[in-house]
């Protein structure tokens, strides 16, 4: 019940941003304030993971295939060179638990996004401000809340690199007062091949500590990550609508106290397609004037690292 009303919920918002951007996008000669325009995209894709949980000190390794359809929606209010972002986001993991116990089993995770931001931007040169969202994870019956705020920035080398970085906070509320927060990093480029086809190389890192991971012993613990990321996008028609298609590689440890690690690897291939709205030109042109991400390598593209401790 509850996972349906976060589905209707999660699509009845990205219906809303769609449904204003497209609005605007027809009216633009009557926006109020001029200089002011409303742009956005919507993304619609399917990601495959095989996620291999090692526990050091034992021959018992847990494999997990993941089958995820997701979608991703964002609203952009620009005035000048500032702009107000509105965006949602969807992942709907599947997993087929192999090697467990000598049986299959499988569970169910969702992670629905809810986010903002604030920044300006220099179409000709940069980009950099704050973003904020509130990821809502449900892991089976168990609910689990994540908040999540940080600064990014990007930088336009010419129509041929974009770089890019960002730093968040994030605290995650677990089931049975455990309690996680951490620090997540990223790094980015983008290299554009033609002005509608662009090729990017991304490296992500996790530094998070758990309050109470073994309640009863009052034990915490640390989980540490990175991830590369590989993705190429192109624009096949020029009214805004693009293929994009990536992998990622990513590794976790968990580090308890008084008790052996436990070592988290994933590999994921996934693509899709993506339509931009509101605004026109190359692809180089709409992802420097458009939306800009919002979304979490850790804690929605890759499914939780804890499923077995909860």
């Amino acid at each position: 019940m509850i996972k349906g009303l976060k589905l209707s919920a999660s699509i009845a918002a990205l219906c809303l941003v769609v449904g204003a951007g497209v609005s605007t996008a027809r009216a633009a000669d009557v926006v109020a304030e001029p200089g002011c325009t409303l742009s956005g995209s919507v993304m619609a894709g399917f990601l495959y993971d095989w996620q291999k949980l090692d526990p050091n000190n034992s021959n018992e390794d847990l494999d997990i295939d993941w089958s995820t359809p997701f979608g991703e929606g964002a609203g952009l209010v620009t005035c000048g060179g500032f702009n107000v972002q509105a965006d949602v986001a969807y992942y709907a993991h599947s997993g087929d638990i192999s090697d467990f116990s000598s049986s299959d089993a499988n569970i169910d995770q969702t992670n629905t996004h809810i986010g903002g931001d604030l920044f300006f931007r220099d179409p000709s040169s940069w980009t950099g401000g704050v973003q904020a969202s509130w990821i809502s994870q449900s892991i089976d019956s168990k609910d689990i809340d994540v908040f999540r705020v940080g600064l990014f920035g990007e930088f336009y080398l010419d129509d041929v690199f974009t770089l890019g970085g960002s730093v968040h906070y994030f605290n995650t509320d677990w089931p049975e007062n455990k309690d996680e927060d951490g620090v997540q990093v990223a790094a980015w480029g983008r290299f554009y091949a033609t002005p509608d086809l662009s090729l990017m190389a991304r490296g992500d890192l996790l530094f998070a500590s758990i309050d109470n991971f073994e309640f009863d012993n009052n034990n915490d613990a640390n989980l540490d990550g990175w991830a590369v990321t590989g993705e190429g996008e192109y624009l096949v028609w020029d009214q805004g609508l693009s293929l994009f298609a990536g992998a990622r590689y990513a590794e976790r440890t968990l580090d308890p106290d008084e008790f052996s690690n436990l070592d988290i690897r994933d590999f994921q291939v996934y693509g899709g397609v993506k339509f931009y709205f509101g605004q026109g030109g190359t692809l180089i042109e709409r992802q420097r004037t458009g939306t800009v991400d919002n979304t979490s390598v850790w804690d929605e593209k890759l499914p939780a690292a804890l499923v077995p401790e909860l």
